[in-house]
């Protein structure tokens, strides 16, 4: 077992010289993201002194040496400063400050504790776009991170297939075949146990293939095209409401940019159509097989209105700071014996929030949710503005459609799900940012660079002698 492992360590080793001379920082935030979210911590976990070790810190640990190298070696640069970056550096570091204020859950305070949650969700996803905010790549190491994530949506697709016909020996990671791990057994879960998880990322990934398509052959356009309907069932398979609405908005905006106008009418038609094909056959497409083995999405959409109500409540009694980071779980607890409406909310006692936005309102404040929904405005208007700039190349604009599709998707979970407690959903969303500032910072330059200097006008010039 010693020698095993030390010749795995050794090839790791060689893999990473090799990486941090002559790797791609974009392709390789991509690799992250694919085998972080493979690879789970359920698949494996060393216990090796006070900080379990997983796959995912070991990866990160490596890329950020790799990252450190690099900069030492003159190949990265923090080009033009812009009000976003401004933006993500005063949320993360207020929620660092809200959560040093705030008092230590108790034991069972919390399913995950204050801390790992920040990192996870916002000082890790930092890190992703720092790396891609910096680096110099181009084209072809863009379409590099696309095709990676390309790749990993086949292979979610694939396992979610193979998880709703219960071929078990066809998926991987095994522990998904176990229904007393994670939730929403029965459903297509993934590496994450999590059908909304799952959703998210694999709609970030028909993202990524489709952005990938035009620039194909023919007969690579073919194999696409029957990847993005592979990922779009496996969607579908997830059962899970917010990610057909995030992949139907970006695909009721991105075709109306990218198409022609008569493509556009036909391709809004066909949307039109399938919306209103599941409005006519309702609950024989919305409650298909969403019967969890622990029953929780069933119940789970009565229990939006009394997520709103306790948000609502808590909020008041500490409506600038909030009452503290990662602290809804256990200070909600006194608000649950109000009477005084006929909402349920006892129901509410074992679970964590279901909407972003208000979980943030509530343990931030105003000051938290007001620099949170900032970010993902510049984020978005960033987005626009990379779209919009005809004096880029394609793939440049194309970048700029393809976050604002995985911003579209983002926000549609978050409205029915605490992201900050699937990290992993973070990931794409920060890079697929620093991406796009990059371009624009490189943008701006160049601008810079080539503005004609200006002259005076006939009438200011001297008098000649």
């Amino acid at each position: 077992m010693e020698v095993a492992i030390a010749i795995a360590a050794l090839g790791g080793l060689l893999w990473w010289a090799a990486y941090a001379r002559w790797g791609s920082l974009w392709m390789g935030c991509g690799a992250f993201i694919a085998l972080g979210y493979v690879l789970a911590p359920p698949l494996w976990t060393a216990h090796i002194g006070p900080i379990p070790l997983t796959v995912d810190r070991i990866l990160l640990i490596g890329f950020g040496a790799a990252y450190i190298w690099k900069w030492r070696q003159g190949e990265l640069a923090l080009r033009h400063i812009s009000p976003a970056d401004w933006l993500l550096l005063a949320a993360i570091g207020y929620f660092t400050v809200r959560c040093a204020m705030t008092p230590t859950p108790p034991p069972d305070g919390s399913t995950v504790k204050p801390w790992w949650r920040l990192i996870a969700a916002f000082w890790i996803p930092a890190a992703l776009y720092l790396a891609a905010r910096t680096s110099n790549d181009g084209e072809r190491r863009w379409r590099g991170m696309l095709w990676i994530l390309a790749g990993l949506g086949g292979f979610l697709a694939f396992t979610a297939f193979a998880e709703i016909t219960k071929q078990w020996w066809a998926v991987f990671p095994r522990y998904i075949s176990d229904p007393l791990l994670g939730t929403h057994f029965g459903r297509a879960r993934g590496p994450s146990l999590n059908s909304a998880s799952l959703g998210i990322m694999l709609t970030v990934c028909f993202w990524a293939a489709w952005m990938l398509w035009p620039k194909l052959s023919r007969l690579a356009q073919g194999a696409v095209a029957g990847l993005l309907l592979a990922i779009a069932g496996g969607i579908f398979l997830t059962f899970t409401r917010s990610t057909w609405i995030g992949l139907a908005a970006g695909l009721a905006v991105v075709p109306a940019l990218q198409l022609p106008k008569w493509r556009t009418a036909l391709a809004i038609g066909v949307i039109l159509g399938g919306a209103i094909g599941v409005v006519a056959l309702g609950d024989k497409v919305t409650n298909l097989s969403r019967k969890d083995s622990d029953a929780s999405a069933e119940h789970s959409v009565y229990q939006r209105a009394s997520f709103v109500y306790v948000s609502m409540r808590m909020w008041r009694d500490a409506p600038l700071l909030g009452c503290g980071f990662g602290r809804y779980y256990d200070l909600k607890m006194p608000y649950l014996s109000d009477r005084s409406q006929q909402l349920e909310l006892e129901s509410l006692r074992n679970l964590d929030h279901h909407n972003t936005v208000l979980s943030i309102l509530v343990e931030t404040g105003i000051v938290g949710v007001t620099l949170f929904l900032a970010l993902l405005v510049a984020w978005t208007r960033m987005a626009w503005q990379l779209y919009r700039a005809e004096d880029l190349p394609m793939w440049e604009r194309s970048q700029g459609l393809f976050q604002l599709a995985v911003v579209l998707n983002y926000v549609s979970s978050a409205l029915f799900h605490d992201l900050t407690l699937l990290p992993t959903e973070h990931w794409p969303l920060f890079l697929c940012a620093g991406v796009s500032s990059a371009l624009l910072a490189r943008r701006a330059e160049t601008l810079t660079v080539t503005q004609p200097v200006p002259t005076a006008p006939w009438h200011a010039l001297p008098a000649s002698s």
